[in-house]
């Protein structure tokens, strides 16, 4: 079996820290067959400050592909963007995406409307009176997202749950609309491993959501969202036992943005 982690970030996006080498050590470290850098790129500008600055994304890029030749006889290094959607900017995006050789583009929903609902500080500011409603917005703004066929991964699919609040059972219908969605257009998903540093205390997607996209024939990878470099890897045992429990065999993995697979056969 051959382990990979799809979602790393950099002190770039301005709320990560240690070196980007240290990452690649790291991953080294574990027995990883491959890590893929995925930093954040949000460009509307109530969510900026979070993320690199489109000057910064060529500066970035080199980054990664210097540490890909560095490390390339020990791990393979790849280079993508974990993007905020936002249909303002989505032309943007697609622009410098469309710049670079990326290996993977993760689409990202962190924002309903000007509200960030991932944040701690604006926990309180929340615009939903019902954790249903705050739910249904977030899948209408997933929905959306999928349906955009820009994106090859989503990342974190309900972290929507991220302070414990679950409504999910009541919502199964829409889910399966949403999923639905997600295997017309081809993409992947991810399993998340930062859910277990979160108060939700879970894998993202929980296990039932997996389970139904596996039966919609969504491919999976693996991230775990490090903004250090000894987050990098972390909860993996967990996460390939719930894999397996959803019914899945392998990992999808990217390659200039071409999807290939490593198994998970033990």
């Amino acid at each position: 079996m051959s382990l990979i982690d799809y979602h790393v970030h950099t002190p770039l996006c301005n709320h990560a820290k240690g070196e980007m080498e240290a990452y690649v050590q790291q991953a080294v470290k574990l027995g990883l067959a491959e890590i893929c850098f995925l930093d954040h790129l949000t460009l509307r500008p109530d969510g900026s400050f979070l993320s690199m600055s489109p000057q910064e994304v060529p500066l970035y890029h080199r980054a990664v592909k210097r540490l890909a030749a560095k490390y390339e006889d020990r791990i393979w290094v790849k280079v993508g963007l974990e993007v905020d959607f936002d249909l303002e900017t989505m032309e943007q995006a697609m622009e410098i995406v469309d710049a670079h050789s990326f290996d993977a583009i993760g689409g990202s929903v962190h924002f309903i409307g000007e509200w960030n609902m991932v944040s701690h500080k604006e926990r309180d500011n929340c615009p939903f009176r019902e954790c249903e409603d705050m739910f249904a917005e977030y899948l209408n703004h997933l929905e959306t997202m999928a349906e955009h066929s820009f994106f090859d991964f989503l990342c974190h699919l309900d972290v929507v749950g991220k302070f414990g609040d679950s409504p999910q059972d009541r919502m199964e219908n829409r889910w399966d609309q949403v999923i639905d969605v997600i295997a017309g257009k081809g993409l992947a998903v991810e399993i998340n491993t930062s859910g277990k540093r979160h108060p939700k205390g879970e894998l993202y997607p929980s296990l039932w959501i997996l389970q139904k996209l596996n039966q919609a024939g969504v491919p999976i990878t693996l991230g775990s969202d490090a903004h250090s470099p000894k987050q990098v890897g972390m909860d993996f045992d967990e996460a390939v036992s719930l894999a397996r429990e959803a019914g899945y065999h392998s990992l999808a993995t990217f390659s200039h943005r071409i999807r290939g697979e490593v198994s998970l056969s033990p």
